[in-house]
């Protein structure tokens, strides 16, 4: 059986990193399929398959920014981790100042891992050739994803 597709969702208010980071995925990840929203709010539709996303496949991993406005990072993961149907996504929290207090806000909130933003065109390709090692099973859920020796990153 074929795997299926790997739909990546990057949440990020911030253009410029959104583009360097789908870039960075697509010449990394080529069978993946990527998305982009740029709120909390579009990305809590996008998940539930609400309005315009609707019939859309539930992505199996988000790169989600911490600092949204209006619905930040953590209240879009609060909100997904509450339902049952998204139980299985996959959410690694994004900030540009990794803090403990960051970290632990992540962990209360259920995400994955928090890793620091990447600041250089250099660090989105090596975050995307970590994001190489997330490998999918036939029944589509995503395997658990470790960072590779090397990269910035909390767990």
């Amino acid at each position: 059986m074929t795997p299926p597709e790997l739909h990546i969702l990057i949440v990020d208010d911030n253009r410029g990193d959104a583009v360097l980071l789908t870039r960075a995925l697509k010449a990394a990840l080529d069978e993946a399929v990527i998305e982009t929203v740029s709120s909390g709010e579009q990305a809590l539709q996008r998940l539930l398959g609400e309005g315009e996303f609707s019939g859309k496949p539930v992505p199996v991993l988000v790169l989600l920014d911490c600092r949204l406005p209006r619905l930040s990072g953590f209240q879009v993961l609060e909100k997904v981790r509450t339902d049952p149907a998204l139980k299985q996504v996959r959410i690694l929290l994004m900030s540009g100042l990794v803090t403990p207090e960051h970290v632990a806000e992540g962990e209360r909130c259920g995400s994955d891992g928090h890793i620091e933003k990447p600041d250089t065109p250099h660090a989105f390709d090596d975050l995307a050739q970590a994001l190489r090692g997330f490998t999918m099973d036939a029944s589509g859920r995503g395997a658990p994803f470790r960072f590779p020796d090397g990269l910035p990153h909390t767990l």
